[in-house]
């Protein structure tokens, strides 16, 4: 696949894309208001540049999903069941289908993982958000931790 434009992809033009289909179904199934789920779907894209611009960056590591990005990774579930929508964004936006790898936890390995790699790793991310997505966001998904569920 490639991408439609020659011309890099920015944040603002993911930001600008909108789909009330998938806004209305998460509200549905996660019985919250429009605004809310409107909001979400915002921070879903921007995750998705994130990801995306992840494949650039030297280490190459990808994004991992945590628990401070559940309802981010909710709406994701949602927009994916739109297969036909989010392949066309992925497309227009990225040029590449971002595929949603879940957790299996019968894959997981039988010894603890490295917590010196573990910590290196959610660095790398930290600040990949804060160089991408900027201080705001880096605050409201991880100090914040806005869109975590509720205990």
């Amino acid at each position: 696949m490639t991408a439609l434009t020659n011309e890099p992809i920015t944040l603002a033009d993911v930001l600008a894309y909108r789909n009330p289909a998938v806004v209305r179904r998460y509200a549905k199934d996660h019985q919250t208001s429009i605004a809310e789920a409107e909001e979400v779907f915002g921070e879903t894209v921007k995750w998705l540049y994130l990801c995306y611009r992840s494949t650039f960056d030297e280490k190459g590591l990808g994004c991992t999903m945590t628990p401070e990005l559940e309802r981010i990774d909710w709406m994701w579930h949602t927009f994916v069941l739109f297969t036909r929508d989010y392949a066309d964004f992925c497309e227009r936006y990225f040029g590449v289908f971002l595929h949603h790898v879940p957790n299996d936890e019968d894959d997981q390995p039988t010894t603890p993982p490295d917590a010196e790699e573990v910590r290196s790793r959610l660095e790398w991310q930290l600040s990949l958000v804060y160089d991408v997505l900027g201080e705001q966001t880096l605050t409201t998904w991880y100090e914040e931790c806005r869109y975590a569920t509720q205990a």
